[in-house]
């Protein structure tokens, strides 16, 4: 009879269990907010609390109008320290997480139990600019709408490079009885332009507040130019510099010779003025070779190209070993830690305005014209001023100059995206600069349009070319153009139908500055063109829709000695430019 009682009241006991464990444990399964707040520093730089208002499923936070809210990390607790708390699939972790609050935002509290609650999180500004944007709607140029980012008192836009910034009208909304002003003039919003080539500050008024608050609007591109070298050179002073592009990397390295003043600032005497190579791996900027010369003699106008297989190399006016200036040209090539002399003042004559290219079989090609010296050698193939060409193959260098004789004032030879060379050329054969341009392929020469052409103003050029051809063979050349007084820069292209060379869009008037522009292509076809003025360095891409310029790009913002620009297959371009302020040597780098 007792075990009888024993086992009734241990049956009891685990009815009782089992039904004191279906209860649910508070501790172990609530799942709400106890606080919600954001610790925000002001401009004192001292950290401010707002906190959040929690009614039901929802939380409200109040903030000024200068607190970016696309980037708040909020700061919580929560009533079951076992619950884990999300943003989607993300877990949440107080005054860590980061999140955008433009729109709201909810999170989500899950206890162990697999159950979940959901608030929605609200920030509010009582006195805020709410939206700003430019809308094809009000800007009949524009072909799409530009919503831009409002990040505390800074609204970003991202635009793309063909948009015309000088005359935009702005779409904006405010809070109720605030005003925008640009300097003294109120903003209407859909009716009031301005200009944004440069950053534009609006000042926000409102009766609530103190003092006017001012947001700073500023265009974001695609693409743009950043600062990826300073300095480069030291004490020394860059000239003659030329850029070329690794076809395996797309990084660069440029060529230069040494004057001014030494590493120690020391004077660099005549003879002793040196090319030096320097090389870019993507993040850093290293001398290639010796960096007070990669070459034991003086020399200048330094021309650099890599093969197809990213070997560098260059070439040069080789002063030689005596007092008397040999001048003719010789061609090394970087073996990854030093130079290798592959030909020593090689070339039949005095060469000037040297172009170094790899062609399509990977031979080295040079063109050049000769100087109007005395050469040191017998029976020159060209005349004085003359144009001249050779390749290289089998290890055997090879006259293959255009014919006719012609005489320039410079040259400039490529390796067009299309598979062929093209040299164009300053043509002095009639006694004038014209223009003139060639193609080099299979072997042949043949005339690009007419030749000893004059561009549309007919006006005489001035020295230097440049000559660019893409992946379809559409030629294009840039010259400057030398009136009685300043100088223009022009960007011509080849019509094939037409057989006739015709202008792109408007010229660039550069005032004294003589023969600061570069031009190129990239495998998209899109044209590139840079020039110096008294004041800056500037770019700009050819809009083939519009037929027209793209609005130009600032790159540096005072004077410079000269510069060159050289534009990989994918559309990063590089420029390299002396500064006329210090003579330091910089470098920047266009793209995403």
């Amino acid at each position: 009879m007792k075990n009888l009682k024993n086992l009734i009241l241990i049956g009891l006991l685990v009815v009782v269990g089992a039904f004191s464990s279906c209860k649910k444990d508070p501790v172990m399964y609530d799942k709400g907010f106890t606080s919600f707040k954001f610790v925000v520093k002001n401009t004192l730089g001292v950290d401010v609390e707002y906190p959040g208002t929690i009614v039901g499923d929802e939380i409200v936070v109040q903030l000024p109008i200068d607190v970016d809210i696309t980037s708040l990390k909020a700061s919580f607790t929560i009533d079951n320290s076992r619950t884990i708390v999300q943003v989607g699939p993300t877990v949440q972790e107080s005054g860590i997480s980061a999140q955008d609050f433009s729109s709201p935002v909810a999170y989500r509290i899950k206890a162990e139990d697999k159950s979940t609650r959901t608030y929605t999180v609200r920030v509010e500004q009582k006195i805020a600019l709410k939206s700003f944007g430019f809308f094809k709607a009000d800007n009949p140029n524009l072909t799409t709408d530009y919503v831009g980012t409002i990040k505390g008192l800074n609204v970003f836009i991202n635009m793309t490079d063909d948009v015309d910034l000088s005359n935009l009208i702005a779409r904006f909304e405010t809070t109720t009885g605030a005003t925008l002003k640009v300097g003294a003039t109120v903003q209407t919003s859909k009716v009031t332009p301005n200009s944004f080539v440069a950053p534009l500050t609006y000042s926000f008024n409102d009766p609530a507040l103190t003092s006017p608050v001012n947001f700073v609007v500023n265009m974001v591109f695609e693409r743009s130019w950043s600062l990826i070298g300073t300095n480069l050179t030291g004490k020394v002073s860059a000239r003659d510099i030329k850029v070329a592009i690794n076809p395996l990397t797309n990084n660069p390295s440029f060529i230069y010779y040494r004057t001014g003043t030494d590493e120690a600032g020391v004077s660099i005497p005549t003879d002793q003025r040196k090319v030096a190579v320097m090389g870019y791996n993507g993040t850093t900027w290293a001398f290639l070779g010796n960096q007070t010369g990669i070459y034991p003699y003086r020399a200048d106008g330094g021309s650099l190209a890599y093969d197809k297989d990213g070997s560098l190399h260059a070439a040069f006016k080789d002063y030689g070993p005596t007092t008397t200036s040999d001048l003719r040209a010789t061609f090394v090539k970087y073996n990854g830690l030093d130079w290798t002399i592959l030909n020593t003042r090689f070339t039949p004559l005095k060469a000037d305005y040297i172009s170094l290219i790899f062609d399509k079989n990977n031979n080295p090609l040079m063109g050049m014209m000769r100087t109007s010296a005395a050469d040191n050698v017998n029976n020159p193939p060209v005349a004085a001023r003359g144009l001249y060409v050779t390749s290289n193959t089998g290890g055997t260098w090879t006259n293959i100059t255009p014919p006719g004789g012609i005489i320039v004032a410079s040259q400039h030879t490529v390796f067009g995206l299309d598979g062929k060379v093209y040299t164009a050329a300053m043509d002095r054969t009639s006694g004038s600069n014209k223009l003139s341009v060639f193609q080099y392929d299979n072997n042949t020469w043949k005339t690009i349009g007419p030749a000893s052409f004059l561009g549309p103003d007919n006006v005489a050029g001035y020295i230097s070319v440049r000559v660019a051809a893409d992946k379809d063979g559409e030629v294009y050349l840039a010259y400057q153009a030398a009136p009685t007084s300043g100088r223009i820069d022009r960007v011509m292209k080849y019509n094939k139908t037409a057989n006739i060379w015709q202008e792109l869009g408007n010229p660039v008037a550069t005032g004294g500055e003589a023969d600061k522009f570069a031009l190129g292509v990239d495998q998209n076809g899109v044209l590139y063109m840079a020039w110096a003025n008294a004041s800056s360095v500037n770019m700009r891409t050819f809009n083939k829709v519009t037929n027209n310029w793209n609005p130009e790009k600032k790159i540096i913002s005072e004077k410079v000695v000269e510069f060159d620009m050289q534009v990989a297959a994918d559309g990063t371009a590089y420029l390299v430019a002396s500064l006329t302020s210090n003579n330091s040597t910089v470098a920047y780098k266009y793209s995403k």
